[in-house]
């Protein structure tokens, strides 16, 4: 049997080692770790294609996300007027329309719907915003951060509704988030 072989070098304040191994030894492990993710991928898409649209870790951040999962929740639904108010959201459940010459392609439009603290609607837009992006995968880690500016907003009590719909298939999901415009100071 081979022993491995070590070596070493230092970068700034880490230490990178190398191993080697005769290819024979490590092969059909690595083929097994790589065909039951392969699996557990296919059975992962197989149960994004059989749920609806919905909408995961959707709510106020403190700044714009600087990736999946990236997003700093906000402390507090209270807002000051003029200060924009950023959601971030996670949708899922999208669906894919697969291209004639390969790539995959998903897309989203969101409408926006504005309330009062009463629930009379004082303010709607559809298709606030709209994205589709083309991928050689079928991309599951997407985010939205959402900005809206209310600045001639008086303070009081709001909600604030983003209707997410699915471009390639009728479906739909809606985030619903109630907030407090303040004066500043308050």
């Amino acid at each position: 049997m081979a022993k491995p072989h070590s070596t070493a070098a230092a970068l700034g304040f880490f230490a990178l080692t190398a191993l080697s191994f005769p290819a024979s030894l490590v092969a059909p492990a690595m083929a097994q770790d790589l065909a039951a993710y392969q699996a557990a991928d296919a059975a992962a898409v197989e149960a994004w294609q059989a749920m609806p649209l919905s909408v995961r870790n959707a709510g106020f951040v403190a700044e714009d996300a600087g990736g999946y999962g990236l997003n700093v929740a906000r402390e507090s639904s209270e807002f000051q007027l003029g200060e924009p108010i950023l959601v971030y959201a996670e949708p899922m459940g999208y669906a894919w329309d697969e291209g004639a010459e390969g790539g995959y392609t998903f897309g989203l439009s969101i409408d926006l719907v504005l309330y009062d603290g009463e629930g009379a609607e004082l303010a709607r837009q559809d298709e606030f915003q709209r994205a589709s992006l083309t991928s050689n995968q079928r991309n599951r880690e997407f985010f939205i951060t959402l900005t809206l500016n209310l600045d001639n907003a008086p303070a009081g009590d709001y909600r604030l509704e983003y209707v997410v719909n699915d471009l390639f298939a009728e479906q739909s999901a809606t985030v619903s988030l109630p907030f407090t415009l303040v004066e500043a100071g308050e």
